[in-house]
């Protein structure tokens, strides 16, 4: 079996991707998208598992789209284990924190047409196993690498699979389905650049874009330019707006009205949205020392 037959989309439902890695010894999968679609979720990894069970939930970070459903996930394969950061696991520990995924994981419901979400336990929201840069979880013929890259969060990491297959996390932007990347530096534009940086030099042969997918040959050619150019884009946008006097509220309006596009409408909830662009406005303005 080829490597990427051993990597399958398993994702339930828009807004949140989730692939499992198949090892003959061990499974591990990679983000697990929103609450809403957990059911679905379950049911294609079971389609693909078989008699086999999940061993590992690698989470690239904490937000509500890539862990919404950990809860459900733990429920059915109690023995699985979370890993992720340092600091999602600290994050995973605050109320306020659960209290913000559970209603961005509602709101993202009704986006996408579910009534609601199914109950479950915060207690169950949480990281078991803490990884860090340069790590490696091995699965039988398969291995994956784990790569800090900061700047969408704190707690952001990549997965590497076998030195060629690379998970980016969201820090390197996303590629929309048109193929246009949108930058999401939350929390640095510095380190945002430096983790491009970092996977181009990873060489991989595949990427597996956040909310996207496979990213075709074509575009992976100028894929990591593609994400600086994003960001920088972003970053002098905001700047030129600075420098025409606008303030906070004023640079995220004309921000809102430059890239929340009925496409985003479609697919984020507006409160997910603003808080991403408020992020990404005060990073700016931050590291530029305004």
């Amino acid at each position: 079996m080829k490597k990427m037959d051993r990597i399958i989309d398993v994702t339930g439902g828009k807004g949140g991707n989730a692939f499992l890695v198949l090892g003959t010894e061990k499974t591990a999968l990679i983000d697990c998208g929103m609450a809403y679609c957990a059911s679905n979720l379950i049911k294609n990894i079971k389609q693909v598992l078989c008699k086999r069970t999940l061993d590992y939930i690698c989470i690239s970070h904490s937000h509500y789209d890539h862990i919404g459903a950990i809860p459900y996930l733990k429920e059915q394969w109690s023995n699985s284990k979370v890993l992720g950061a340092e600091y999602a696991k600290q994050t995973l520990n605050k109320p306020n924190a659960l209290k913000l995924i559970r209603s961005l994981s509602m709101q993202a419901a009704q986006i996408y047409g579910a009534d609601s979400i199914a109950d479950y336990d915060d207690e169950m929201m949480k990281v078991d196993t803490v990884i860090s840069d340069g790590e490696m979880l091995d699965l039988g013929c398969l291995s994956i690498h784990v790569v800090e890259t900061q700047g969408h969060t704190k707690c952001s990491l990549s997965f590497l699979v076998d030195n060629e297959i690379l998970f980016p996390s969201e820090s390197t932007g996303y590629m929309s389905k048109s193929g246009k990347i949108y930058p999401a530096f939350l929390t640095s534009c510095s380190e945002t650049i430096a983790s491009i940086d970092k996977c181009q030099k990873l060489k991989p042969r595949f990427i597996i874009s956040p909310h996207f997918g496979l990213v075709n040959e074509s575009a992976a050619l100028s894929y990591w330019e593609n994400c600086l150019l994003a960001v920088k884009e972003t970053r002098e946008f905001i700047l030129r707006l600075v420098s025409q006097g606008c303030d906070e509220e004023q640079i995220l309006i004309e921000y809102e009205k430059v890239f929340r596009d009925s496409q985003s409408r479609l697919e984020q909830p507006e409160e997910a949205f603003r808080l991403n662009a408020r992020s990404m406005i005060r990073t700016v303005l931050r590291e530029e020392q305004f």
